[in-house]
């Protein structure tokens, strides 16, 4: 077991689970992005109405023009599949048959969120890299649970140069209930045989602090971005301004 120091208080553990967008990844700087070349490919197979591009931005929480996210929102807190289905949904109501309409996602998937415009997009959190190496230099185990897929997740962690110093990746993809169900920590847990108790859970969002809670980690760590540090307190056990508070 080692010890990790959070704001000055020294805590012991043997295993650290980081959520990947918003807590790895800067949520902001590449979700905008991603959903703003979304939009673009869109705009490249259909008419690209502005119902559309306001329907597609309002269903997954997010706002390219001004670049805000919803915390609450689809996208910060769904799964690949859900945000896969609802946007599947907007081109329903442009008209598409729903065949044409989840075979226009795929596509736009694999031209878009599974390729080398979603690479350009990715952009971590300032000091996310040095922090998983400090924990690997440590002797600590380090492993991803995010609602994302876990594919595009490892591709994630190779586009910021993290992908040394993680241990194993979990995503909505490899287990039965996604967040905030126990499912992605517990079978992280499982493969390192470590137990909950001595795992701290690293996020962003009240989902992640509620995937702690549910799993009994030893600590949660809250870091704010698309939610407030005032939410943030009252859900995490810690709540730290940046990833350089955790040494």
């Amino acid at each position: 077991m080692a010890q990790v120091r959070i704001s000055g208080k020294a805590y012991d553990a043997d295993l650290v689970i980081f959520d990947k967008d918003g807590t790895l990844i800067d949520f902001k700087e590449t979700w905008v992005e991603i959903i703003g070349s979304l939009l673009e490919a869109m705009g490249t197979h259909l008419p690209m109405s502005e119902p559309l591009r306001n329907r597609v931005q309002k269903v997954l929480g997010v706002s390219v023009d001004t670049r805000g996210i919803d915390g609450n929102g689809a996208l910060a807190m769904g799964t690949s599949a859900e945000c896969d289905a609802l946007i599947t949904y907007c081109l329903y109501r442009e008209g598409l048959r729903w065949d044409e309409a989840q075979n226009l996602m795929r596509q736009l998937g694999d031209e878009v969120f599974r390729s080398e415009v979603r690479d350009r997009c990715v952009r971590p959190v300032p000091g996310a890299v040095k922090l998983l190496k400090r924990l690997k230099e440590k002797g600590m185990h380090t492993a991803i649970a995010t609602n994302d897929n876990a594919r595009e997740a490892i591709t994630d962690m190779f586009s910021i140069g993290a992908a040394p110093y993680i241990d194993a990746v979990v995503g909505a993809d490899s287990v039965a209930n996604s967040k905030p169900a126990p499912d992605m920590v517990r079978k992280i847990c499982e493969h390192f045989n470590v137990d909950p108790s001595s795992t701290l859970l690293v996020g962003d969002t009240v989902m992640d602090a509620l995937l702690g809670r549910n799993s009994g980690v030893g600590l949660t760590i809250g870091i704010p971005g698309i939610v407030s540090r005032e939410v943030l307190q009252g859900h995490m056990d810690v709540v730290v301004d940046s990833l350089d508070e955790i040494v």
